[in-house]
C-alpha cells in the first residue's frame, strides 16, 4: 500500500524533493501514467505526490540540459595539485568556482581523466553509455 501512495519520482529521485517547478521529466510522467492506467486512484496519488514534492521536474541546472541547448554554458578548466585530490578538497575547489556548495559523496558521482577541457562532452557521453 505504501508503494501505491507515493510517486515514482519520489521513489526514484529522492534528491529532487523540494526543487522548484521547471522542465518535466517525461520518464517520471510515463511511469506515473502507467500507474494511472492500471490503478486509477494510486496513479492520481502518484502524480499529486510527485508534483507536490517537485520530483516530477528535472534538476534546474545540469550539464545535460546545457548540452542539449548547444553547450552554451562556459566550461572552465581547473587544475588541482595531485597531492590535494581528495573528495573534500575537490568539492571545496569546485564550490568556490561554481558559486554554490558542492558535496561529493562516494557512489554519487563518476570521474574520468580528461586530456583537455575540449573533450568534456565526448567523455561525458561515453560515461553515460558505460553506466
Amino acid at each position: 500500500m505504501a508503494s501505491f501512495s507515493s510517486g515514482c519520482g519520489t521513489i526514484m529521485y529522492p534528491e529532487r524533493r523540494g526543487q522548484p517547478a521547471g522542465l518535466v521529466d517525461w520518464k517520471v510522467v510515463g511511469l506515473d501514467t502507467l500507474g494511472l492506467m492500471f490503478f486509477f486512484v494510486p496513479g492520481v496519488i502518484a502524480f499529486a505526490v510527485d508534483f507536490n514534492n517537485g520530483t516530477i521536474y528535472l534538476p534546474q541546472e545540469s550539464y545535460d540540459v546545457a548540452e542539449t541547448k548547444g553547450g552554451t554554458n562556459q566550461l572552465t578548466e581547473i587544475s588541482i595539485p595531485t597531492d590535494h585530490l581528495s573528495e573534500h578538497e575537490i568539492g571545496v575547489v569546485v564550490s568556490n568556482h561554481a558559486g554554490q556548495e558542492v558535496k561529493l559523496a562516494r557512489g554519487q558521482y563518476q570521474t574520468q581523466p580528461l586530456d583537455s577541457i575540449d573533450n568534456f562532452w565526448t567523455v561525458s557521453k561515453e560515461m553515460r553509455v558505460q553506466a
